[in-house]
């Protein structure tokens, strides 16, 4: 595949998982996300879990255009405990990552989970898959193509129950409308992820996700921001039904 064809591909995963919501024109404007999902694998509360995160979209209609960067902050339910930090560690740096790719510079354990994005460039829609890698205590989303590494990707940062993915858009060129991440519970060793202490009596779980268009990466907000529900089934213990 040709260098430049190769990075507007990774382009496309790397706005997939936010820029469905929140897009920007003349006058800023809200595209639309048209699902969301925040599911743990577990259903028991205070139990180690892993996370299936979906989100699908629509392209925006001209002359509405996608901002430079989307910012998706996933707000898991009340109770959940994030903790990156407890993942097999890559310590490469971002220099390294960029010149070697997550696959060559992490060892094969900080490789926690995997996904897949499409897009549309130029009327064309492309698909690829991320490997998911757990880089210096936050995630790392790469870009890969029929298996080959290319070398860019965007981080997850955790803050409390809240994971916030920041996405460049190549300047707006791709229209985003697939986004999907599963990472497993952990194998071995202290969670990662463990589901909240109790399940309400509606036996769902409710996860929200926040998307925000941004001037570039660390910049300010463009457009409306547009918020999301999604609900995860849990299970009572038997002695509390």
């Amino acid at each position: 595949m040709p260098r430049r064809l190769a990075s507007a591909v990774c382009a496309a995963a790397l706005v997939a998982v936010a820029a469905p919501a929140v897009v920007l024109a003349q006058e800023p404007g809200a595209g639309k996300a048209t699902s969301f999902a925040a599911t743990f694998s577990a259903k028991r509360p205070a139990t180690s879990t892993g996370v299936l995160l979906r989100t699908t979209g629509e392209p925006p209609a001209p002359p509405t255009t996608v901002p430079p960067v989307v910012r998706q902050t996933v707000t898991f339910p009340a109770g959940t405990r994030l903790r990156l930090g407890a993942l097999p560690q890559c310590t490469a740096t971002d220099d390294v990552l960029a010149a070697q790719g997550a696959e060559a510079a992490c060892p094969p354990a900080s490789r926690v989970g995997k996904g897949r994005a499409e897009g549309v460039l130029n009327g064309t829609t492309v698909r690829f898959d991320l490997g998911v890698y757990a880089v210096r205590g936050s995630l790392f989303f790469a870009g890969e193509r029929d298996g080959v590494p290319l070398k860019q990707g965007f981080f997850g940062v955790a803050s409390g129950r809240r994971l916030a993915l920041t996405v460049p858009t190549s300047n707006g060129a791709i229209a985003p409308t697939l986004f999907e991440a599963r990472i497993p519970a952990a194998a071995t060793g202290t969670a990662w992820l463990r589901t909240p202490k109790r399940c309400p009596s509606t036996h769902r779980w409710v996860a929200e996700a926040t998307f925000q268009g941004l001037t570039a990466v660390g910049g300010t907000p463009v457009g409306a921001a547009q918020t999301v529900q999604a609900e995860s089934p849990c299970r009572m213990p038997r002695g509390e039904r």
